[in-house]
């Protein structure tokens, strides 16, 4: 072997080594017994693997199909790779005269290039090309082909080199409530409430295969029809809104089990796209929002959280199917409510039915009679309750403690009760109507029976008579003496008349 070769082959050599451990089997060409058999027909087998862990692969490539594959590596579709063959005297500079070839791994996640014309002796230099699903790719390796074998003493014609690498995550996603970062708040039955799922986008969600996102609703909330809004933010925080031709949208319904489902469209991949690049410390992300209303389920859990979550399905463009990834933290909203019990005001164990109340948010609200709850079955009138036969009546489903406040530690909030319509006694009388509001707290547990509030009712009050004997009597008598001294008048002015005379 001459000067010049004994250069290639340390040069090229040198190249190998560097390249093992992602590209395992490009091995240096090593003089070997004998020439290579011109007439043998040679190929040359890319096998693409993806691997969670690159510290497994440990085991240098001998350039033979035997080679043993970590048992996590994954075949990987899909995968563009350039082969060119490079100049025997330098192998820094290609040869011009074969065709650049591009090959693209199959199902199996393997390509091979074969056929003593197709592929003449020399060495190549075989190139990932990018992928935005693919986190790093592999380091650019030379093969020769034939190979020397790993004992030295002879030929591999149809060598097989295996590159690994990582992909890149698949999209993460998040949930609030009201806004961004919030995870708690609270709401009147019947009350609108504002849910935001916060999905990241992959470098690969142009092209991606699938990207849906699912949200069952809760049974104690309503989803709002036709509330739904699709925003694309990028890492700067801006927020834009998408069209409805970006998505598709199944609303919850009882065919699908109350499930929300939200499916971006090809013109939708390619619009979420426009918020990329990602940087190293934060992602593009979309914000899926929608609104429900807390409804009559709620009764059941005052004071309880009412969580909802959502999931991710993502398939990326290599087709590889991701697992589902759900909202962990769930946001929640909650709803209160207070019970009042109407009794007597001298006998507490008499309780009043027919009482009517409404509620007020603040005190004076409540003195004016005006901008009183509104009644969570028609939005358009007050809220009004009426005591039963046991004088018990309730206002359940009212917002208590403050945004960003768990149902269980939320703090109290007042309310004020006016009594708009009083209950009778056992005669037919009317009680007095409570002259002043009534303060009550809202808490998650002032809806328990145990924490009643009781309003005592005050008997009418025996007001004179209009008309009546015993309380005239007095005038009656005052009469009588007027008239019994007007009559004594009269005749004494006679007598004296007829004393003047005589």
């Amino acid at each position: 072997m001459n000067l010049k070769n004994n250069q290639w082959i340390k040069k090229l050599g040198g190249i190998a080594m560097s390249f093992v451990v992602l590209c395992t089997s490009c091995t240096p060409s090593l003089a070997a017994t004998g020439s290579p058999d011109t007439s043998v027909e040679r190929s040359l087998t890319i096998h693409k693997y993806r691997m969670e862990d690159m510290s497994h692969s440990t085991t240098e490539g001998t350039g033979q199909q035997t080679d043993v594959v970590p048992a996590d590596a994954i075949p990987l579709p899909g995968i563009p790779f350039k082969v060119t063959k490079m100049q025997d005297a330098d192998h820094t500079k290609v040869d011009t005269t074969w065709n650049i070839q591009t090959v693209t791994t199959g199902a199996d996640g393997a390509v091979t290039i074969h056929g003593n014309n197709s592929l003449p002796m020399g060495v190549y230099k075989v190139e990932e090309q990018t992928n935005p699903a693919i986190a790093i790719k592999a380091d650019p390796c030379l093969v020769s082909v034939p190979l020397t074998n790993p004992t030295g003493d002879g030929w591999i014609y149809n060598v097989h080199v295996f590159p690994k690498n990582k992909i890149k995550p698949g999209p993460e996603i998040d949930k609030f409530v009201t806004e961004l970062e919030n995870k708690h708040d609270t709401a009147d039955i019947s009350e609108s409430v504002k849910w935001i799922i916060e999905t990241t986008l992959p470098d690969d969600v142009a092209t991606c295969k699938d990207y849906t996102v699912t949200d069952t609703i809760d049974t104690r909330l309503d989803y709002v029809p036709g509330s739904l809004k699709v925003y694309r933010v990028d890492t700067e925080k801006n927020r834009v809104l998408m069209t409805p031709d970006c998505y598709t949208v199944t609303e919850p319904n009882t065919a699908n089990s109350r499930t929300l489902t939200v499916q971006l469209t090809a013109i939708g991949k390619q619009t979420a796209a426009k918020s990329l690049p990602n940087k190293e410390d934060r992602s593009a992300t979309l914000n899926l929002e929608f609104n429900t209303l807390v409804n009559k389920n709620a009764e059941g859990s005052l004071g309880q959280p009412i969580p909802n979550g959502a999931t991710i399905h993502y398939t990326n463009n290599l087709d590889i199917v991701f697992e589902p990834q759900s909202v962990k933290d769930k946001p929640e909203v909650h709803t209160g409510g207070v019970n009042l019990l109407k009794v007597d005001s001298e006998d507490n164990t008499v309780k009043l039915q027919g009482a009517k109340f409404k509620v007020y948010r603040n005190e004076a609200d409540a003195k004016k009679n005006i901008n009183a709850v509104k009644d969570p079955a028609n939005n358009s009138i007050d809220w009004e309750v009426t005591t039963d036969a046991n004088g018990i009546a309730h206002f359940w489903g009212l917002a208590y403690g403050q945004k960003g406040q768990d149902a269980y530690y939320g703090d109290s909030t007042n309310y004020w009760v006016v009594e708009t319509q009083s209950p009778v006694d056992t005669s037919g009388k009317p009680y007095n109507l409570l002259k002043y509001p009534v303060k009550v707290t809202v808490n998650s547990n002032s809806h328990n029976d145990a924490n009643k509030i009781v309003i005592e009712n005050i008997k009418h009050y025996d007001l004179p008579y209009t008309g009546g004997v015993g309380n005239m009597t007095p005038l009656y008598i005052g009469a009588v003496l007027i008239l019994l001294a007007g009559g004594a008048t009269v005749i004494l002015l006679r007598r004296h008349q007829q004393e003047k005379k005589r």
